[in-house]
């Protein structure tokens, strides 16, 4: 933006007893004219008309319409089309209330999704809603053998995280539900394990899910959650975060092993001799070569 040495100023005085303001504006020296940057009303309205397509596509078009030398910004269509494409599925300006009225709404139209809410029971400190996919578990449910659930943070500016769990059949995974947890420093120990259960019993109870296997990252509020509801499946760590604990681990200097018991892996595993034992806990002296 071009700037003036114009020693102008801007003077505003408000009344305590009356609706009245007065502004005064001085500047010694002109600008330049001011550049329009308003969007032009029929360009609104081609936004409004075509608010389903891509935005990269409306944008073209426009510079196509306007010659490539519009007078407002890329921004100020994104803004203009984000707004009119919020129409669509906002309820409310509160946020979680306004996903609770489209959660309970019937899917109309081609390509609608059906959800079905799941019936949490509040955790004190924190804020959370959740939904299954009835059109996949419908179709799919007597078939799967194998459900995983994997998190993520920081992927929206509410500071909820987000849970997602998925079934595999077939060998391949599909979504199945997913449950949206904001927390606060107050919330109670075990809040957020009691919401997942509350996802994984409805999951279980309403679609006859019986998984035999359970697989999570090394987040023990999934752990407890999955043992608790499914009792009867085995439960595994994703074998990435495997690789990466035993990583994250051997690369710490100075730090000793923890105590290896053989006659405990010998349990677990029959095949593994109870009498080896690592070297650094052997009592026999190490031999390096022999004459």
């Amino acid at each position: 933006m071009d700037t003036f040495n114009c020693n102008g100023w801007l003077h505003i005085t408000v009344s305590d007893t009356t609706s009245e303001i007065f502004i005064k504006l001085r500047h010694e020296e002109a600008h330049t004219h001011y550049w329009p940057i308003d969007v032009p009303a029929e360009i609104v309205q081609y936004v409004r008309e075509n608010a389903n397509l891509p935005l990269q596509t409306i944008w073209l078009e426009i510079l196509r319409k306007q010659g490539n030398k519009p007078t407002f910004s890329r921004k100020a269509i994104y803004q203009l089309w984000t707004k009119i494409s919020s129409q669509k599925w906002k309820r409310d300006d509160d946020e979680v209330t306004s996903v609770m009225i489209l959660l309970r709404e019937p899917a109309i139209g081609p390509g609608a999704f059906r959800v079905d809410p799941v019936k949490l029971k509040p955790e004190p400190g924190l804020v959370a809603f959740g939904f299954l996919l009835p059109d996949m578990l419908e179709k799919w449910a007597r078939r799967i053998r194998k459900i995983s659930m994997d998190s993520a943070w920081n992927t929206n500016g509410s500071r909820f995280e987000v849970y997602a769990i998925l079934g595999e059949t077939y060998g391949s995974g599909m979504p199945l539900g997913f449950l949206m947890i904001q927390a606060h420093p107050d919330s109670t120990p075990g809040a957020k394990e009691r919401l997942l259960r509350q996802l994984m019993a409805q999951l279980r109870d309403d679609w006859n899910i019986d998984p035999a296997f359970t697989l999570s990252d090394k987040d023990w509020s999934e752990i407890n959650a999955f043992r608790a509801e499914f009792p009867n499946a085995k439960h595994q760590l994703c074998f990435w975060h495997a690789l990466r604990a035993i990583k994250k681990r051997i690369a710490i200097l100075r730090r000793g092993p923890g105590h290896y018991d053989g006659d405990a892996a010998h349990r677990a595993y029959h095949w593994i001799d109870a009498k080896w034992v690592p070297r650094g806990q052997s009592d026999q002296p190490t031999v390096f070569f022999r004459l």
